[in-house]
Formats: structure tokens, sequence, C-alpha cells
């Protein structure tokens, strides 16, 4: 009698805990799933996101009308003599010139202002003169890690072209000639004593640490 007691208590303890890791499983399906979905879900909003820039920044080259910019004061201020003003989410700013990379599949628009809303739609010129001047025009865009704006742009070397179109209408090419890593408080690369050549500096965060920035330097042909 105590066996059959015993038996069936047994039975009874093995049942309760065969149903209670079966609800843990369930429950660790059903938060394993829930987090499945929000990632999906955020993946999926990066990309609409990027689409909606890229789209953005493709308007802009469509737009510039390179025939009604100009700028050539001395403070290096882009100017317009039309109503090629554009507003991205409350920030205003011109297109001063197109850069291409062809090593690395970009074109991108050149804008007069640099800001963290803009450098999600154009890549930015935050010092030196205008596109194609005399001086060290500093160029930066974003690294989204992928091939946009200036995710690659540690995979130039020396020899690569770069061409810029300037609010003229004119082309310039600009071959690399040194490409490094460098403290994000270093503030070396923006130098403006070029000796009267045209030098081009493109500035990315860096892939791994964002202490550090990708720098390319480029010189006009």
């Amino acid at each position: 009698m105590n066996q059959i007691i015993c038996t069936n208590h047994s039975n009874i303890e093995f049942a309760d805990n065969y149903f209670k890791k079966k609800h843990l499983l369930k429950l660790q399906f059903y938060i394993l799933t829930f987090i499945a979905i929000v990632l999906i879900l955020c993946y999926m909003c990066f990309r609409y996101n990027l689409y909606k820039t890229e789209k953005f920044s493709a308007e802009l080259i469509d737009n510039f009308n390179i025939s009604k910019l100009y700028s050539n004061n001395s403070n290096y201020t882009a100017n317009l003599i039309d109503k090629n003003i554009y507003f991205y989410e409350g920030d205003t700013f011109s297109v001063i010139g197109i850069i291409k990379i062809p090593k690395i599949n970009i074109v991108y628009p050149i804008s007069s202002e640099i800001s963290n809303k803009l450098l999600k739609v154009a890549t930015c010129r935050f010092y030196g003169p205008n596109p194609n001047e005399i001086g060290n025009l500093c160029i930066a865009a974003h690294n989204y890690k992928n091939s946009s704006f200036f995710s690659n742009l540690s995979n130039l070397t020396n020899g690569d072209l770069i061409t810029i179109y300037d609010s003229s209408g004119n082309s310039l090419d600009y071959i690399v000639y040194n490409t490094y890593k460098s403290a994000s408080t270093n503030l070396d690369c923006i130098n403006q004593n070029t000796n009267n050549k045209r030098i081009l500096t493109l500035v990315t965060c860096n892939t791994f640490d964002n202490h550090y920035r990708t720098i390319v330097k480029a010189e006009s042909m």
C-alpha cells in the first residue's frame, strides 16, 4: 500500500515538473519571438530611414542647379543668387557641389552647412574653402557601416580617384595621397597651410572606435 502511494506521489511530482518545464519553455519561446520581432522591426525602420535619406540625397543632386550658385567671398560662405535653399528637419542649407568616388561607388551632394541632421542626407563641408578652390576643403559624412555615404572610406588607398564638382559646373580630379586614423580631438587634418594647392580632406567615424576618425587626404591633379 505504501509503495502504491509513493509511486502515485512520484508520478504527480514528475507531471508537475513536466508542466512547469513546458510552461517555462513556452514562456522563453514567446520572449524570444518578441525579441526577434522587435529586432526585425528595428532593422526595417533603419532601412526605411536610410532609404529616405538616400532618396532625399538623390533629389538634391537632381535639383542641383550649378549655373545659379556662386561663392567667392573670403570667409568661404556659400551664397545663392536664387531660391535653391533647402530645408531638412528645421536646418537650412544649400548644395555647393557634388562628390564622386568611383572605387566605393558613391555620388553625393556637398552641403554648405554641417549638423547631425544634415549628415543624414549629404556630405557636409565643415571647414575650408568651397569646392575646387585653393585651400584644404574638409568634408565629413556618416559611417553607417554599410555601403552608403563614407562607410567604405577606409577602403581607399593612395592613388585612388575622387572627383569634385563645384558650383560653376566644373569638375576637378583629386588623387588620394594619405589615409590614416586620428583621434577625434586631433584637428591637424583641417590645417589650411597648403602652399596654394587644392587639398581635399574626407573625414568619417571609425568603424570600431568612435574616439577615432578615418581620414583621407587627396590633392588635385
